[in-house]
Parts: structure tokens; sequence; C-alpha cells
């Protein structure tokens, strides 16, 4: 299990730092802190129990069948959705708590890594207010993204984009990317699910709304 990362002095850190993507990272590292605890104390709990100095209430029983099936407990569930098996979303919440803290200690990452998130809305939101409060950029209401798919993979990208973000994480189901001619294609026989390439989410000024076509 991770180690839970200290939220208190990671604000004291970025203190004089007032980005929006600051604040989204102290807020899934919060969301990531108090499923951690939930899994320490109801794991301390059960391992009381098991050795006879607690009761096993329902709740402990309930966590005790799920574990021994391989499955994730209910309990456990709070901060994201997941079909995964209890030792693959356990390698799945490993990789997630250490892009954040990759993140906290180095700085912002060249690529996000969007289904880490708990909370995916805020993240593209925040990119939107940062880019906003640039000089001569429109509100944050008067904007929208534009979506454009790179060729590059996740280790080629070597800097933080100026505007927005690269973003990888996505994938599509029932068709599939052609990197060469940027467009989609039929997957391959018995292919349900591709990844998609790294994806610039680039803040542009809200396009004007075509009428609807005369049919």
């Amino acid at each position: 299990m991770p180690n839970s990362i200290d939220v208190q002095a990671l604000k004291i850190k970025h203190m004089k730092d007032d980005s929006p993507l600051t604040v989204v990272l102290i807020q899934e590292i919060t969301r990531y802190n108090i499923l951690l605890d939930i899994m320490r104390v109801s794991l301390e709990q059960l391992e009381k129990g098991i050795q006879g100095l607690v009761v096993i209430s329902p709740d402990l029983e309930e966590m005790m069948n799920s574990l021994l099936k391989n499955m994730v407990p209910r309990a456990w569930a709070i901060a994201y959705f997941s079909m995964k098996s209890l030792g693959s979303w356990n390698n799945d919440l490993k990789e997630r708590y250490e892009f954040f803290q990759l993140w906290a200690l180095k700085g912002q990452p060249f690529v996000y890594h969007v289904s880490y998130f708990t909370y995916p809305t805020g993240f593209t939101t925040s990119l939107l207010q940062k880019f906003s409060r640039k000089a001569g950029s429109p509100s944050i209401d008067r904007l929208e993204f534009d979506f454009i798919p790179t060729q590059k993979s996740v280790q080629d990208i070597s800097e933080v984009v100026k505007d927005g973000a690269f973003i990888t994480g996505l994938y599509l189901e029932g068709a599939k990317w052609n990197l060469e001619k940027q467009c989609l294609m039929e997957p391959d026989v018995m292919e349900l699910i591709c990844f998609m390439p790294v994806i610039h989410f680039k803040p542009i000024p809200k396009r004007a709304k075509q009428p609807p076509g005369l049919y």
C-alpha cells in the first residue's frame, strides 16, 4: 500500500502558487489519502477480528469475503469506479498514486494520465481556467477545447505543452485510431478496446455555432 503524501506539507510548499492545476493536485491527493486511510483502518480491524481481539462486524465479514474472492471490498470502492479484480485494482491504485506523487515531487508532468483522476472534469476545467488568466485570453465561459491527436508516444514527449496539456489514458471501443492517416478506422478482428494516442487538449475561443441545415 502506498505511503500517504503529507497534504499539509504540500500546501505549504505551494503556498505562493495559485495555479488551478496545483489546486487539482491537492484535491486529488486528498481524495486518495481518504481511500488509503479507510483501507488501513479496515484491514487493521479485520486483522484484530481474525485474532479474536475485536468482534467481527457484518461490514468486516463482507470485506473478508470480498478479499477471499479477489474482489474489491465495497467500502474501498469510493474514489473511482472500477471493475478490476482485487489484485489488478491494487496495482492500478499504486500506479495512480505514484503519478500524483511524482507530480507533487517533481512538478507538472509532461503528459497527464486522465484515467488516474477521480474527478477528470475538475482537471480539464483547471486547464481552461489557467489559459483564461493569460493576458488577452477570453474568459473561461468563452473557451472550449480543440482535441489534437499526436503521433508521439508518452516517452517521446519531453516538455510541458505551452497551452492546455498532453493527455493519455483514453480508449476507443469498436474503432481504432490510424496513426499514419490520423483518422478512425475499423479495429482488428477480436480487438474490442483500442488505446488512443496522446491527445493535445488545447484551449481555444469558442467557435460560432453553425445554424442547422435544411433537409
